[in-house]
C-alpha cells in the first residue's frame, strides 16, 4: 500500500515526506507551495511546446535552455529529491518536456547567436553547455554544496533563465510569438517555490539572494512583455 504521507523518517517510496534527510521538516504549507510551483511549472513547458509548433520560435534563450536541461537530467536521473515520490515524478515531467522543448532550441534558437563563428558552431556550442552545466549541477551535491532537493543548483539554474530570458525579450521588436500565460505561469512558478525556499531556509543566505534576484528579474520580465505587448497594440490601431 502506498504511503501518501510519511511523518516519521524520511521514506522513498511514500508520496510526500515531512522529514528531510538532512533532520529538517517539511510542512504541510511548504510543500503546498513547492509543488505547486514545480505543477505550474509543468503547464509552462506543455505551452512552450505549443507555442514552438505554432510560431516556430521558442521562449528559452539557449543557454538558459542548456542549463535548464542538465539541471533537470541531475535531479530526475542521477539524484533524487527526498521530499517523496511525487516530486521525483514531478522533477522527471520536467525532464521529459524540456527533452522536447530543447529539440525545437536545437531547431530554432540559432538566430539568438548572431555572429557568424557561433552560429556555425551552434549544435556543438549548445551541446557542450549541456555537458558543462550536467557536471557543474552533479559535482555541487558530491562536494557537498547542495541541499537534498536541489535548492542551490536549482536557483543558479534558475537566476541563468531569469536574466538571460529577459534579455533575449528586451532584444525583441514585439511579443508575437510569445505567450502571456506562459510569462505568468512560470513567474508565479518560481515565486511560490521561492516562498518555499523562504520557509524552509530562511538562513541560507545564498539561495536567499538567488531567489530574491530571480524574483526581481521575473517581475521585469512580466513588466516589460506587458509594455511590449501594448505598444504592439497601439501600433496595429494605429494602422487600422
Amino acid at each position: 500500500m502506498t504511503n501518501w504521507i510519511a511523518h516519521g523518517p524520511n521514506d522513498p517510496a511514500a508520496m510526500f515526506n515531512t522529514m528531510s534527510t538532512d533532520g529538517s521538516i517539511y510542512t504541510a504549507p511548504q510543500l503546498a507551495f513547492f509543488a505547486a510551483g514545480c505543477l505550474l511549472w509543468v503547464v509552462a513547458y506543455v505551452l512552450v511546446l505549443v507555442q514552438a509548433h505554432r510560431y516556430k520560435v521558442v521562449e528559452m534563450a539557449v543557454i538558459a535552455a542548456a542549463s535548464n536541461l542538465a539541471w533537470e537530467f541531475v535531479w530526475g536521473v542521477l539524484l533524487h529529491t527526498d521530499m517523496g515520490v511525487f516530486l521525483v515524478w514531478t522533477y522527471r515531467a520536467w525532464l521529459f518536456f524540456d527533452l522536447f522543448i530543447f529539440w525545437q532550441v536545437l531547431r530554432l534558437g540559432r538566430g539568438q547567436f548572431t555572429t557568424p563563428l557561433f552560429q556555425q558552431g551552434y549544435a556543438w556550442i549548445v551541446t557542450a553547455a549541456v555537458v558543462f552545466f550536467i557536471a557543474v549541477y552533479w559535482t555541487m551535491t558530491l562536494s557537498g554544496l547542495d541541499s537534498p532537493i536541489g535548492a542551490r543548483s536549482a536557483y543558479v539554474c534558475q537566476f541563468i533563465i531569469s536574466a538571460l530570458c529577459l534579455i533575449l525579450l528586451v532584444e525583441q521588436p514585439s511579443t508575437i510569438g510569445l505567450a502571456w500565460p506562459i510569462t505568468w505561469l512560470r513567474s508565479l512558478g518560481t515565486l511560490l517555490v521561492s516562498v518555499f525556499m523562504l520557509l524552509h531556509y530562511p538562513d541560507d543566505l545564498f539561495l536567499l539572494v538567488l531567489c530574491g534576484a530571480a524574483t526581481v528579474l521575473d517581475l521585469a520580465y512580466c513588466a516589460y512583455f506587458l509594455r511590449l505587448r501594448g505598444v504592439g497594440r497601439s501600433s496595429a490601431l494605429a494602422v487600422a
